[in-house]
């Protein structure tokens, strides 16, 4: 009897550590960890930090060239071999001293580092210097106009170091007395016009441009993540150099606001500041625009950060546990309002500020979270599947659209993962190759199309006419209607994944093919202009030039 104990013991046992999971160390990316700047006798001495051994690194400084300037001009640069993680450059102050007239002058950099696998990566930031060549106190991200909870205005900016700070907007004082990097004053409601702002100390002034009518234009993107094809598109894994272009685009053909759902960079990384600097990136890029006009963010897929395990030998990943999951940190990075303070259940992620909805003009906007509390292989290994909208935030969004919506002019929905995808994401967002289990390892997925169904047949009930959707970078115009679809109406889906990242062939086949009514494959942003009477929908290449136009009936 002892020994039958003692065999159902060791059986026990040793199905309890067969089946339990061993977590992963993470890999790092190639990131620029830190940069210290020193103001020498002989010049400025960058000292950089970074993820892993580099073997190339070189600094390039720039300057404004005027005070209404979007961009600086790079003029100066120093290289240098190397061998290790930490390494410093010095760039003399006589290459650059004629620059340094004003009192205070704002010098901008790029880091550019290959390491010992070639790989490239940058970091870009700025420092401000005396006229007597001494440090002091930048604003290193930002400012940025935002539009949040009610329609209010709420400015931020991060500073190098902890401070007291003021923010002077259209004349008033808004001031922090306590020391601290990140700052966010809340300006309130604003009425359409222009209006200068600047923060106490730091040399440039800003010009917050607010339309608040029922006139307005919208831009719409996605998928910035990097190409790895030179320094300017790897600017810490988003695609900086067609952000900055796409962007600016975008402001001259008079766009009042951006949506921007996701993928704006590579993510799917175990480490949270990597994932923070990532992000913040991304936010550095835009801010020359979004400096003057508000930007919404929403998730993708590749805003993960998560935890790797291995289980009987077969790796996986999933969402790391909040308070350090990516919602939580998209959340401390970008401002949006925060009317989804809720989550799907007890210890998972809350969905505030990666979930909302706001109103402009006569009508509403909704930006969903298709990628919330992301697992691989979920029905295995926990987590939420990629594209799956969950039960909590689908009557959400039933509600919102019900007591929003009413008497709204139009309803505009986002989204990453799109409910028709035309190329690469057939095998996954909304989609999953139909649910089909032969071509998900297995796993039977028809519950994926039942659940786009609910939400397509939400749509439909409140009057929605168009959803706008990244992932696939490319851009698509699909109708959807009854021949593909259990709804009444018509609905269109437009697929906007053209903001830097690289691009997407249309598939030989997909069987909603005969409803595809537009295709392109190059970098693009779409244009909505909302009017009295109509309202135009535009797909406009990067250059400025339109690929596809159509009115929304």
């Amino acid at each position: 009897m002892k020994k039958f104990f003692l065999l159902i013991t060791v059986l026990i046992v040793t199905s309890f550590l067969y089946a339990t999971d061993i977590k992963l160390p993470a890999k790092r990316n190639l990131i620029v960890k830190s940069v210290k700047i020193e103001a020498m006798r002989k010049g400025l001495k960058f000292n950089i930090s970074a993820s892993r051994d580099v073997k190339f690194a070189s600094i390039v400084i720039g300057f404004l060239p005027n005070k209404e300037a979007f961009y600086p001009v790079y003029r100066f640069s120093k290289n240098k071999f190397v061998d290790g993680k930490d390494f410093y450059i010095l760039i003399k102050w006589e290459k650059f001293k004629w620059y340094l007239n004003n009192e205070k002058t704002i010098v901008f950099y790029k880091v550019n580092l290959i390491d010992e696998k070639g790989e490239l990566e940058q970091y870009r930031s700025r420092v401000l210097i005396s006229k007597d060549k001494k440090l002091l106190q930048t604003v290193i991200y930002g400012p940025y106009l935002d539009r949040g909870e009610n329609n209010n205005y709420i400015v931020s900016f991060e500073l190098l170091y902890p401070d007291k700070a003021t923010l002077i907007f259209n004349g008033k004082k808004y001031v922090c007395n306590k020391k601290k990097k990140r700052h966010f004053f809340k300006i309130g409601r604003l009425e359409k016009g222009e209006y200068l702002y600047k923060i106490e100390g730091y040399p440039r002034i800003f010009k917050a441009k607010v339309n608040e009518t029922n006139n307005f234009s919208f831009a719409f993107m996605s998928d910035s993540r990097n190409r790895k094809t030179d320094f300017d598109s790897n600017f810490q894994n988003t695609n900086g150099k067609i952000v900055n272009q796409i962007f600016l685009t975008a402001y001259n053909k008079g766009t009042d606001f951006f949506v921007f759902v996701g993928d704006m960079v590579t993510g799917y990384t175990g480490f949270r500041d990597e994932f923070e600097r990532e992000l913040k990136s991304f936010a550095y890029a835009t801010e020359p625009i979004s400096s003057i006009i508000p930007v919404y963010e929403g998730m993708g897929n590749h805003e993960a950060l998560m935890d790797c395990f291995e289980r009987d030998g077969k790796k996986y990943c999933k969402d790391k546990k909040t308070p350090n999951s990516a919602e939580d940190v998209f959340g401390e990075v970008f401002v949006n309002p925060e009317n989804a303070d809720f989550s799907e259940k007890q210890g998972l992620p809350s969905y505030k500020e990666n979930l909302y909805y706001f109103n402009y003009g006569n009508c509403l906007f909704v930006v969903l979270n298709t990628n919330y509390w992301w697992g691989y292989k979920p029905e295995i290994y926990g987590g939420n599947l990629e594209g799956h909208i969950m039960k909590k935030q689908l009557e959400w969004l039933d509600r919102v659209l019900a007591e929003q919506g009413k008497g709204k002019k139009e309803i505009f929905v986002f989204a990453h993962e799109p409910a028709f995808p035309c190329s690469a994401h057939l095998k996954d967002g909304m989609y999953y190759w139909g649910g089909d289990p032969k071509k998900n390892d297995g796993i039977d997925r028809h519950y994926v199309i039942e659940t786009r169904n609910k939400f397509l047949k939400i749509l439909d009930k409140h009057g929605v006419k168009i959803v706008f959707f990244g992932d696939e970078h490319n851009y698509t115009r699909v109708l959807i209607n009854k021949d593909i679809a259990p709804i009444k109406g018509e609905i269109t889906q437009i697929i906007s994944g053209g903001a830097g990242a690289p691009f997407y062939e249309l598939a030989p086949q997909f069987p909603w093919k005969k409803n595809l009514k537009a295709f392109s494959k190059e970098n693009h942003f779409i244009l909505v202009n909302v009017g009295e009477k109509k309202v135009k929908v535009e797909a406009v290449s990067i250059y400025g030039y339109v690929l596809d136009s159509f009115i929304l009936e």
